[in-house]
């Protein structure tokens, strides 16, 4: 795999640079990784530093590959645990892993709770988990779940599920020789009602995790390891390089997308199936009869199960007349609800939020620890980390989210966050309809 090296210098706990360079050498040299290049962030006394982190995140916003990103520890992505975790997802979301050259804990965030001592994580027993999963991993034995296609034999090692791997097959052949996109995939899974191993409806995430993941094709990879032929191949590796292929061809070249977030996410449901809905962007250009380019950007909400599992039928709104309708819908009822049940005392109102910031960091804790036993994925490790940061705005912003009406008054002049944060505290949900919008507080 293609790695680069990212590690900070000039504190006490760092290595030199050239000692540093030549770690990551030996790290490629032993796991059979390509190295690329080296970031480094410069310490000064002052505390600030030349910024190799941010060099390095351009460089991946600029690149269509794939990349291993390896570190000497997880102090060198951040000083505390919610540092680390946000530089992890910041990498992951630009299609890169993050692992440590540290022999012991080369998970980054199993190493950032060695490291950084974090209390309630046995240093002990995390070696003794961590030895365990190593030696299963060197003889190519399954951990956790197996994925769709196979199931762990009984000496420890992957066997092949013959009928999910003719749909594993299937979904290659379709994506690769049909070329159809993952949500057709989706559609035409669906409606032959092939179901997936628990019996549900596919989607989206599940058949983009089978194309991307090398263990189909007989290579079992941990720890920064790569062994193949571990298992039997369900797909040639020729045909997963060409999925790979065709996947960053798809992929937008040279533009970083930085999509703004829609309002009403995460309390709106599709009021047929009862799914969330999603905000979606389209933008369009065309050719004007005077030979310039037209574009326009649409912003809509529509059903999340129509778009990733061919549940619901196409319902969609608008976001701009969504959201104006729901304002509406605000103005009359929060209101009235205000008045049934009297001002919330300010003061109490704080505490509430308060209490509600340190329960979000206690979710949060307790998340990361799940993370690093590999329980949950990181996207799933973001929504906590995003339920932190609405906690804290609501107890740091500058509007009063308990004075409603004033909030209500003033609600074109606040930027998204402050109206976001009124949502999550005064909206229980939203139900939509095509010809109705039913808000509840």
């Amino acid at each position: 795999m293609r790695a680069i090296a990212y590690f900070r210098v000039g504190d006490e706990n760092s290595k030199s640079q050239s000692y540093s360079e030549n770690d990551f050498r030996q790290y490629c040299l032993q796991n059979m990784h390509q190295p690329v290049t080296t970031f480094v962030s410069i310490d000064n006394e002052g505390g600030s530093e030349k910024s190799g982190y941010r060099r390095m995140i351009e460089y991946l916003q600029g690149s269509d590959s794939e990349f291993l990103v390896v570190v000497p520890n997880a102090k060198h992505l951040g000083p505390d645990l919610e540092s680390v975790v946000r530089s992890i997802l910041q990498l992951d979301s630009l299609r890169a892993k993050v692992t440590c050259s540290d022999d012991e804990f080369p998970d980054p965030l199993q190493n950032a709770f060695q490291t950084l001592g974090i209390k309630g994580v046995s240093r002990t027993r995390s070696r003794r988990i961590k030895e365990s999963m190593q030696a299963r991993a060197l003889q190519g034995q399954a951990m956790g779940k197996p994925l769709y296609g196979y199931r762990i034999g009984p000496d420890g090692l992957l066997e092949v599920v013959r009928d999910e791997a003719v749909v594993v097959e299937l979904i290659f052949r379709l994506y690769i020789n049909d070329g159809l996109g993952l949500r057709l995939i989706v559609q035409h899974l669906n409606e032959r009602e092939i179901p997936t191993r628990r019996g549900g409806r596919w989607n989206v995430v599940s058949v983009r995790d089978i194309l991307k993941n090398p263990a189909y094709t007989g290579t079992y990879t941990r720890f920064g390891m790569r062994r193949p032929k571990t298992h039997e191949a369900i797909i040639a590796a020729d045909l997963f390089r060409a999925a790979q292929d065709q996947t960053r061809s798809r992929r937008p070249m040279g533009r970083v997308m930085n999509p703004e977030p829609f309002l009403l996410s995460g309390v709106l449901y599709c009021g047929y199936c009862g799914n969330k809905m999603m905000g979606v962007t389209r933008r369009q250009s065309w050719k004007r009869k005077d030979g310039r380019i037209g574009r326009q950007v649409y912003k809509y909400y529509q059903c999340q199960s129509r778009n990733n599992q061919s549940l619901c039928d196409y319902h969609t709104w608008r976001a701009s007349m969504l959201e104006s309708t729901v304002y509406s819908h605000l103005k009359y009822a929060l209101p009235a609800k205000a008045a049934e049940h009297g001002d919330v005392d300010r003061d109490e109102a704080r505490a509430l939020r308060e209490t509600a910031v340190r329960n979000a960091e206690r979710r949060f804790l307790q998340a990361t620890k799940r993370a690093a036993r590999a329980d949950i994925r990181l996207s799933v490790l973001g929504e906590y980390l995003r339920e932190m940061d609405a906690a804290r705005r609501a107890v740091k912003g500058e509007v009063d989210l308990s004075d409603i009406e004033s909030v209500l008054t003033d609600w074109d002049s606040l930027d998204m966050d402050a109206r976001r944060d009124f949502l999550t505290e005064h909206v229980a949900r939203i139900d939509v309809k095509d010809d109705r919008v039913e808000v509840i507080v």
